[in-house]
């Protein structure tokens, strides 16, 4: 299927160089991908490369080829760059932060702390700032001992973990020589932004206790959303997703590192719906809402667009379809060496 050629939207003047890559899933090299998706950087239009995903032909999986030398990943990742946290999708006081807290986030983080015990040690991948796993602490009826990592932590993020007792683990996690054995793992929105998603998988499956659980949290290739805005689907996050998964393909990823999964489901993610639609309208889609009556409406704090995205992903849900989001369970069997 060959896609229409639109007009460069972004205009930053720097063009990169690009490799094409074989599919990471399967290994296949000798395959002729057929293109899902084609784009450009529309949130941080820092390059104006043209980025397409592509299905591997022989098992499907789909992921960015040609993408960004390694070399240049951090020309893709600019220092304002916003790490999913509550208290930027969800600002204080909103209602939607309590919603957040409270009723969507406190069910998966109930069901790792089923799994774990007083002083039991939980890592959080990508930990940012820390937010998923000193709220996770803040639940459990007693204490935890917390690693958090990250490829690397600002000022900030470092303060602010090191002032809680987190133990920090620089570097891509992949990579690291590390003794520990964990309890939990957190593992939330970054497979889709690794370049092998089963050396991350089997890492993860190497490095949990027997029993131990890990939570995945990844864009789902057929959520609901994927279909309404296609190549401005905020999910895409091009160029720096270099995956997406459906429910199967992370399925036979997480099975095929020795994890036996205890629950897969879709999510509620309020805030791709506006994210989307401003993508889609062609508008910035980081700008605030004094920008104009539309950017207000639109914007990711916006009382009413919440109820609404809510709505739509909790109705979803109920009827047994995708949303924007997967959650995914695994325990390492306890008879594990």
């Amino acid at each position: 299927m060959r896609m229409n050629e639109p007009e460069n939207p972004i205009g930053s003047g720097v063009e990169l160089d690009l490799v094409p890559v074989a599919c990471a899933m399967c290994g296949g090299s000798e395959t002729k991908p057929r293109p899902v998706f084609e784009g450009y950087d529309y949130e941080y239009r820092t390059c104006d490369n043209r980025f397409r995903f592509v299905a591997c032909s022989d098992c499907g999986h789909v992921y960015l080829s040609p993408r960004v030398r390694m070399e240049d990943i951090d020309r893709i990742y600019p220092r304002d760059y916003v790490v999913r946290v509550t208290e930027i999708e969800y600002p204080a006081f909103a209602p939607f932060r309590w919603l957040k807290l409270n009723v969507l986030d406190r069910g998966w983080n109930k069901k790792v702390i089923a799994n774990l015990r007083p002083e039991s040690r939980v890592l959080d991948i990508g930990a940012g700032f820390g937010g998923n796993l000193t709220y996770l602490a803040g639940l459990a009826p007693f204490p935890l001992q917390l690693s958090a990592n990250d490829l690397k932590f600002e000022p900030e993020a470092r303060s602010f973990l090191v002032d809680r007792g987190v133990t920090l683990i620089e570097g891509p996690v992949e990579e690291v020589q590390c003794e520990e054995r964990f309890d939990a793992i957190i593992c939330q929105q970054v497979i889709e932004h690794v370049v092998d998603p089963r050396r991350l998988v089997r890492w993860i499956s190497d490095h949990l206790a027997p029993g131990g659980v890990v939570y995945l949290e990844t864009p789902d290739l057929h959520g609901l959303s994927r279909y309404i805005f296609k190549n401005h689907w905020l999910a895409l996050h091009t160029p720096r997703h270099f995956h997406l998964f459906s429910r199967k393909a992370l399925t036979a990823c997480v099975r095929g590192c020795d994890l036996e999964i205890a629950f897969h489901g879709a999510i509620v993610e309020a805030s791709h719906w506006p994210g989307s639609l401003r993508i889609k309208l062609g508008m910035e889609p980081h700008a605030p809402r004094s920008t104009g009556w539309l950017y207000s409406l639109l914007s990711y704090d916006n009382f009413f667009t919440k109820c609404v995205s809510c709505m739509i992903d909790l109705s979803a849900i109920m009827l047994g379809l995708s949303t924007v989001s997967q959650a995914l369970i695994a325990r390492k069997p306890a008879t594990a060496a």
